[in-house]
């Protein structure tokens, strides 16, 4: 075995500064490089999670507040709807009132006019009667400045009930 040592040039003493050396190194490293790059990384990975969790939490809110908007949104259509509605039913309403009124005043004008017009045909009979009133007692003045003959006085009769039926 010491010939293999002796052929690589092996010094005991300077492996046993090597391998001392190689644990200093190492310690160092542990300790100024490991440690704080695990810390880094550990405050790195933590932060990615509480990242994560806001990220999940904001869109969480995020839906709440959509469904929300969502349900406002629908509230609000229906109360379009509902506005809507009642518009229409009070147009309907107010045609039909409008519709009535026209209606009403259309049959008072016309009953007014029908009056109108009785009283100007009671008013036009009463003149004709009068008239007829005024030529039949006219006929009689006649009739009486000359003597009648019989067949005169149905002629004249005649007469004067025909024109009383004329003007009725």
């Amino acid at each position: 075995m010491q010939a293999i040592f002796q052929a690589l040039n092996f010094n005991p003493w300077t492996f046993l500064f090597q391998t001392l050396n190689l644990l200093v190194v190492m310690g160092l490293l542990y300790v100024f490089l490991y440690k704080p790059l695990g810390k880094v990384l550990a405050d790195r990975e933590a932060r990615i999670e509480g990242n994560l969790n806001d990220a999940a939490a904001a869109r969480e809110k995020a839906e709440n507040i959509l469904a929300e908007y969502r349900q406002q949104l629908q509230g609000a259509r229906q109360e379009a709807q509902a506005i809507l509605d009642r518009a229409t039913k009070m147009a309907e309403e107010t045609r039909a009132e409008i519709i009535n009124r026209a209606r009403e005043e259309a049959e008072r004008t016309l009953a007014q006019a029908r009056r109108e017009i009785e009283g100007e045909k009671s008013k036009a009979l009463a003149a004709i009667r009068s008239e007829a009133a005024s030529l039949a007692i006219l006929a009689a003045g006649k009739v009486l400045e000359r003597s009648l003959t019989p067949d005169d006085q149905e002629r004249l009769a005649r007469e004067a009930i025909a024109e009383v039926e004329r003007l009725q």
